[in-house]
């Protein structure tokens, strides 16, 4: 799975759509922004439940043999994209908005695209769905802080969930470790410390705050992939 989305900020002119909901009450969601969520939700649940099967046509096959198992699974993707996409963005958007800015999440029609051609032709997810879009005066240490708390989010949903996995058994206990795979996954993966990617304004920030948060995600990234599993058998 691809980035996930990141926070935009606009040292400059904001963009356009900034003027018409410069009033939005703080911690409310605009008309626009539900919308561009909601497409982005069922977009990336739709990508990423092809992408669990290898592709739309085993998915086909698969539904024709057990619809039950296909509907779990998209409950599964979505769930996990609930909380390691949406919580995500949400994040640096209620942590922009402290800071006094504007802050609204805009899907990409291309990243979408890209997200459901791959995932129907190969198996294969890479999503950018989107970023939260910042508007206002902040500094590099405000800046680094709204870029941190969208994987920070998805460190605290994968670590919430384990418990889940430890007591649960079967198809449940796999959907609730996929959710916090995704989770673990997208937080390592956006302190990448290239642009646009969240890592990169981290590292402009603090550097030892970035190696710091870097390790952890590390570590738990680790435990996800090789130690609980085992836990889970």
């Amino acid at each position: 799975m691809g980035p996930g989305g990141q926070s935009s900020i606009f040292a400059g002119e904001p963009p356009v759509y900034y003027q018409t909901y410069r009033q939005q009450p703080k911690g409310l969601l605009s008309p626009e922004e539900k919308k561009n969520i909601a497409i982005a939700i069922v977009a990336l649940t739709a990508a990423l439940t092809m992408a669990m099967f290898g592709g739309v046509t085993l998915l086909m096959e698969a539904y024709r043999d057990d619809p039950f198992v296909v509907a779990y699974i998209g409950l599964v993707a979505f769930v996990s994209t609930a909380t390691a996409f949406f919580l995500h963005e949400m994040a640096h958007k209620f942590v922009a908005q402290r800071y006094g800015c504007w802050a609204e999440f805009r899907y990409s029609q291309q990243g979408l695209m890209i997200a459901l051609v791959l995932s129907a032709l190969a198996g294969f997810l890479f999503a950018a769905p989107g970023a939260v879009y910042i508007a206002g005066r902040i500094d590099e240490r405000q800046k680094g802080i709204i870029s941190i708390a969208g994987p920070l989010t998805n460190v605290a949903v994968a670590v919430a969930a384990m418990p889940l996995v430890l007591f649960m058994d079967g198809i449940i206990a796999w959907g609730f470790y996929t959710v916090i795979y995704f989770n673990a996954f997208l937080a390592i993966f956006n302190m990448i410390p290239v642009m646009p990617l969240d890592g990169a304004k981290v590292v402009k920030w603090n550097i030892g705050i970035y190696v710091g948060a870097l390790a952890v995600m590390g570590a738990l990234m680790y435990f996800v992939w090789f130690i609980l599993p085992d836990l889970m058998a």
